[in-house]
């Protein structure tokens, strides 16, 4: 049946309201999906035993476990976009797991006992907490009891992780609680101690970083390329499996619309694919579709671009719906505030950008003014920085810092930051002109911000003491204009403890799987222990294939 828009909605209004606001996205952006199922014994143009639909971390990882669980058995990887790899590749390519052989030397070699004594319990309780207790609880507890076997598993195959660190820094003191409105809106409902640690940051880490690969042609990679490498070297292995890209699932194949086995999926140039055994769906989140996020979480412009894959839109998430499936936590969208308007960066904070640390800038608005206290990318406010932002209609803003303090950026961050990033002026009427406000508003925030570094008390938006460091006083100026980035999408697909997908009437739906960004009751309000997503795939992408595997062919 060809899906129009009057057939999505009604096919939408079937499983429910959140359905419907993903079709109308799915509308407006030009990828909608369409349902099968009825009366008519489906034709096919190739079978596979199983069909994994994403080739990111999770796809990959799905597609490596039934390789070695069934040699035998024929695995195709579907990806949409002209290379594999999704947000895995871009990301730091760090692991959250517990009780490592890592995480422990670097205790003994460190001296800090934060890595001692550390238990899955206590990290299914800072799990749960870090997430605002949105994650459901019997899926997180796969999550992080199963996560030192994972790690293991994954360094079996190649990589090997190396050193830690805390993923989360401690919170400053803000200089004036009075008239910090975003300071005083931590969403975690924590107690901060005298150092700016909340109770929220793990009590131990599991933070395993400096991920590292040789690859099949003797290359030597690091970080989110080192995995997501591994990852393709040890599903090449298998003669079996394959990899297909500019492949884009348009629609998922059911027996009913909403009832019967799920027999396959269909490709946007109409090819269809059977699934002997069972669809695992590892095609991310939809970070990518700003229509989607918007409707999501109305706070966020339809225009909000993407750090993560920009493949991630969602697709998935629709066809499921169209075929009973149910969505939770979709207003859980995870915004990073502060990259350049230049480079969105996985981190918020542009690493190779000069005016990368809250010491260093005083941030304005595109009046000359400042409207927050400057600070780092703490997911510990992102919902108050969204509802701040959102509130006075700010898209984008421009920090001003100066010679002084930016003393120790080598000459090679000078010359880029013009070539990239913003604009180096020799007086505050040049810095305002490159704004497009007013110079005696710059000039009198500049001389406000100066008075609170003096006082260290900042008594329009208590920025916190331990920034209060430098002023902005002495040519040139280096003026950058930032924005926020989507990105990812902690809300998605509601799977069981299977890494089954569930339907709006908690029912199992035969032979349909998901794993990865593309589930969403694993992480709950975000996703902020460290190492998440690596964790998060490995986890569902071997369960998902561990059972799917099992399945016996269907007739």
């Amino acid at each position: 049946m060809n899906i129009d828009r009057r057939n999505l909605l009604k096919g939408a209004a079937v499983i429910g309201g959140v359905a419907a606001l993903s079709g109308l996205a799915a509308c407006n952006t030009g990828t909608p999906s369409t349902p099968s199922g009825g009366g008519d014994k489906p034709k096919w143009d190739e079978e596979f035993d199983i069909v994994i639909v994403g080739g990111g971390g999770a796809g990959l990882i799905a597609g490596i476990q039934c390789g070695l669980d069934d040699p035998a058995a024929s695995i195709i990887i579907l990806e949409k976009m002209s290379a594999a790899g999704g947000s895995t590749s871009l990301s730091g390519g760090n692991i959250g797991a517990m009780g490592t052989k890592n995480l422990l030397d670097f205790a003994e070699s460190s001296g800090n006992p934060i890595y001692k004594n550390d238990t899955h319990q206590m990290y299914l309780e800072d799990k749960l907490k870090a997430g605002c207790y949105f994650g459901h609880p019997p899926i997180t507890k796969l999550f992080c009891f199963n996560s030192t076997d994972n790690f293991n598993w994954n360094e079996s195959l190649g990589i090997k992780w190396n050193g830690s660190r805390y993923y989360e820094n401690p919170v400053e003191e803000p200089s004036n609680w009075r008239v910090s409105k975003l300071y005083q809106a931590s969403q975690y409902m924590s107690v901060f101690d005298n150092t700016g640690m909340s109770d929220m940051v793990n009590r131990r880490f599991r933070y395993n970083i400096g991920s590292t690969y040789t690859n099949v042609k003797g290359e030597n990679l690091t970080g989110g390329r080192a995995d997501f490498g591994c990852w393709m070297d040890n599903f090449a292995k298998n003669p079996n499996g394959e990899l297909r890209t500019d492949a884009p699932v348009k629609s998922i194949v059911r027996e009913g619309q909403i009832t019967g086995d799920v027999t396959g999926v269909v490709l946007e140039d109409g090819k269809r694919i059977r699934a002997k055994r069972a669809v695992i769906l590892a095609a991310g989140g939809y970070h990518g579709n700003g229509d989607l996020v918007h409707q999501c979480d109305p706070r966020v412009p339809t225009d909000v671009k993407t750090s993560g894959g920009p493949g991630c839109t969602g697709d998935m998430l629709l066809a499921a719906q169209l075929v009973g499936a149910q969505v939770v936590n979709m207003q859980c969208v995870q915004i990073d505030f502060g990259g350049s308007v230049k480079e969105p960066s996985m981190s918020g904070n542009n690493s190779s950008n000069i005016l990368n640390g809250p010491r260093t800038f005083v941030e304005v608005s595109k009046a000359g003014k400042r409207f927050w206290p400057e600070k780092g990318n703490d997911e510990q406010y992102m919902d108050a920085e969204n509802c701040i932002l959102h509130a006075e209609g700010i898209r984008s803003w421009f920090r001003v810092g100066d010679k002084n303090g930016l003393a120790n950026r080598t000459p090679e961050n000078f010359d880029q930051f013009e070539k990239i990033y913003g604009k180096v002026c020799q007086t505050l009427d040049e810095a305002a002109s490159f704004i497009g406000c007013p110079a005696a508003t710059l000039k009198e925030t500049i001389t406000n911000y100066n008075k609170y570094v003096d006082a260290k008390k900042d008594d329009e938006w208590g920025k916190a003491k331990g920034y209060l460091t430098n002023k902005i006083e002495t040519p040139p100026f280096y003026v950058s204009e930032h924005t926020f980035y989507c990105r990812t999408t902690p809300g998605g697909l509601k799977i069981d403890t299977d890494s089954q997908v569930v339907d709006v009437m908690g029912n199992k739906i035969p032979r349909l799987f998901a794993a990865g960004e593309q589930t969403g009751n694993v992480h709950g309000r975000f996703r902020n222990n460290g190492g998440d997503s690596m964790c998060d795939v490995t986890c569902f992408g071997r369960l998902s294939a561990q059972v799917a595997i099992k399945l016996k062919s269907a007739e």
